[in-house]
């Protein structure tokens, strides 16, 4: 709950609201400035004259409660989804999830000061900069796959067998996968992905402990 929270506040930071009120933009480029790798193609994200200048403000309140809420918010959601769809059984791979999960958080917070370390002083970031953000961000993107795979893997494994919620969780690397053979066209698939997977993931969580675990399994 606390990371879909989060997800819905990034939306309404003051300093998104108001480049938004601007028509600087429809939302901040929030992912294709983690996957630029060069300067020239971060500093494009920008714009020009005033929009400029509030798109970098937005963006760094978004980064900035990315590092302070989102990515320990997010990282807990997946460790105790591992736990959640183990219960106790295949310990080995829950680990595993859960150590995809640990990689995910280390890139993330490596991207996002990276990410800030170029708004600081956009006209002078370098493509070493870039490249760090970029290359952060696509370890997170794939360790956050991983953890999807091996979690779906404990849901078909471990009874009852829980089909509906392992095949969702397939449905994050697929869209890594399909962002990664053209960040450009491909990057709402990847989001898609995460969103469907983890989404199923928590409404079956809160079913379960609800109204407990059907013996069939779902």
């Amino acid at each position: 709950i606390a990371t879909l929270a989060v997800t819905l506040l990034f939306q309404t930071l003051p300093e998104v609201a108001a480049g938004r009120a601007a028509e600087c933009y429809a939302a901040p480029p929030v992912i294709a400035f983690e996957f630029a790798r060069t300067a020239n193609q971060a500093s494009a994200l920008f714009g020009p004259g005033d929009c400029r200048a509030m798109t970098i403000t937005a963006m760094d309140a978004i980064d900035r409660l990315d590092m302070a809420a989102y990515i320990p918010a997010y990282t807990l959601f997946a460790v105790f989804g591992a736990l959640f769809a183990a219960r106790g059984a295949r310990p080995r791979l829950a680990l595993l999830a859960i150590l995809a999960a640990i990689t995910a958080l280390v890139a993330d917070y490596v991207e996002t000061n990276a990410l800030l370390a170029i708004t600081a002083d956009l006209d002078r970031a370098t493509d070493a900069m870039t490249g760090r953000a970029s290359t952060a961000a696509w370890i997170k993107f794939f360790a956050l796959g991983a953890h999807g795979l091996l979690v779906a893997a404990v849901c078909f494994r471990t009874a009852p067998r829980r089909w509906i919620v392992g095949g969702a969780l397939v449905l994050p690397m697929l869209g890594v996968i399909a962002a990664a053979t053209d960040p450009d066209a491909r990057a709402g698939l990847m989001t898609l992905g995460m969103t469907l997977g983890w989404l199923t993931l928590m409404a079956f969580a809160a079913k379960e402990s609800v109204w407990g675990v059907k013996a069939s399994g779902t």
